[in-house]
């Protein structure tokens, strides 16, 4: 869904190649770019713009009073971390601890979606899943319906661009591995657009039901609930491989590291520090 979408915009920045300061300024204007990200997909009339503005400074004030002293803290444990031998067992346990923020925010989010979903009009209801599915055949297209060659590019390009925006300038060992590592992960593009077709075709049924909207929102927390803890087993497996390819990569970039490619890391880990510490400290809320 759109709100679902939109969060990653919260901490998938932990890893895109943006400086520190645009971080600060992208975070800072979540309030505005979130509602007017939404409004792509659905229009909102004033009453529910409103109420949607407001739900979104809850969830904005919640993320600082909890979740960014924890990437704070996660940026020290990894910093820790190249001063030893990484292990594939710890870079393992980075990446999982990464995808429990993400777990976190996604269950916060499932919360706000339960309440504000059911205050759509039925039009409003039509633009969304009929832009939700425009949405979904631009990922088909981008992600499924490419060559082999093309989706193995697409696994180097954004390999290489991650690394070298956090140690810099890779070595040609580095990029290597880089290269080997892009040839052995599995696509879950089609796993993952199942998924979202299923996930919104849930939600669109609960919705059209002629049901009061506390009832709505009641069957809305429990389905996405429970849709959260749902498995999917053969986008667990490829999931699990594909995670241990990148924690044995990045042990290896680890191993490679200059010690011109350390100090860049520390010197760019610790200005996200500052800077999540700094955006925590600002909220006046205790959510």
């Amino acid at each position: 869904m759109i709100y679902f979408r939109t969060s990653r915009v919260i901490i998938i920045t932990l890893f895109a190649g943006i400086a520190a300061c645009s971080f600060k300024l992208l975070y800072n204007n979540l309030d505005e770019l979130i509602p007017d990200y939404v409004e792509d997909f659905v229009t909102l009339d004033d009453v529910l713009e409103q109420k949607f503005e407001q739900r979104t400074l809850l969830l904005l004030d919640w993320h600082r009073n909890t979740q960014l002293r924890q990437y704070a803290d996660w940026m020290r444990a990894v910093q820790q971390d190249i001063g030893v031998e990484l292990t594939i067992e710890k870079a393992g346990q980075r990446i999982d601890e990464v995808e429990a923020f993400w777990v976190a925010i996604s269950e916060r989010i499932n919360d706000e979606m339960a309440n504000l979903l059911p205050l759509l009009s039925e039009q409003q209801q039509q633009e969304l899943f009929s832009n939700l599915a425009e949405s979904n055949a631009d990922f088909r297209e981008e992600y499924i319906d490419i060559d082999e060659a093309d989706r193995r590019d697409q696994y180097y390009e954004d390999l290489y661009e991650t690394y070298e925006s956090w140690i810099g300038a890779l070595s040609d060992e580095q990029d290597d591995a880089i290269n080997k590592a892009s040839h052995m992960l599995v696509s879950t593009a089609e796993l993952r657009l199942q998924r979202r077709m299923d996930w919104q075709n849930g939600i669109q049924e609960i919705l059209k039901k002629q049901d009061s909207n506390e009832y709505k929102s009641q069957r809305l927390h429990n389905f996405l609930t429970g849709f959260e803890n749902s498995v999917n087993k053969a986008m667990q497996e490829k999931s699990v491989y594909n995670r241990k390819i990148i924690a044995q990569l990045t042990v290896q970039i680890s191993l490679k590291m200059s010690q011109v490619q350390k100090d860049f890391f520390i010197s760019r880990t610790d200005e996200y520090i500052r800077i999540f510490t700094e955006l925590a400290e600002k909220s006046g809320s205790t959510l």
